[in-house]
């Protein structure tokens, strides 16, 4: 089973080289990797560098820009036997995104469809009969169940930070 640690940005440079969003809340976990997966297809990581928030990653077989933009806007992933241990109450985008997500009252709100990064707290958009997004609060989870990909809000604490798409 995979994990997604990053998204292709696009090609980088001439020589193959490849810009990736990193989906992690720790970007520097990339220089640990030896090897990831891009479709499938097994990469060894032939060079790594960290710069303004993105990683810059050369790959085994990737020798031009035209190899690497084949890669362009595909997800890099590992195996999750490479995967870091998380600390309680914490997950794997890869593991929260397709949960169904129900309030309190047993409602079912829709399908965590992609999650936001960019503040103090994530920010989940769900896919349901109306799309709605909403912070990833302590006060508004009830339960995370990776297993069974199910996750249980408080009811009223939902409605309190729920933004509906119009």
């Amino acid at each position: 089973m995979f994990i997604t640690v990053g998204e292709i940005v696009k090609a980088q440079g001439i020589k193959g080289e490849l810009k990736v969003k990193p989906l992690t809340d720790d970007i520097s976990r990339f220089k640990k990797l030896k090897k990831v997966y891009v479709c499938g297809v097994l990469y060894e990581i032939k060079s790594l560098r960290i710069c303004d928030g993105f990683v810059y990653v050369a790959l085994s077989g990737i020798v031009d820009r035209n190899a690497a933009e084949k890669l362009s806007k595909k997800e890099m992933q590992i195996d999750r036997s490479d995967a870091i241990d998380l600390p309680e109450n914490t997950y794997f985008i890869s593991d929260i995104i397709g949960c169904e997500v129900f309030l309190s009252d047993e409602k079912y709100v829709g399908i965590v469809d992609y999650i936001y990064q960019n503040g103090s707290a994530d920010v989940y958009e769900v896919k349901g009969e109306k799309n709605v997004m909403f912070p990833f609060l302590g006060s508004l989870v009830l339960s995370v169940d990776i297993v069974n990909k199910k996750i249980v809000l408080d009811k009223d604490e939902f409605q309190k930070v729920a933004v509906y798409e119009d």
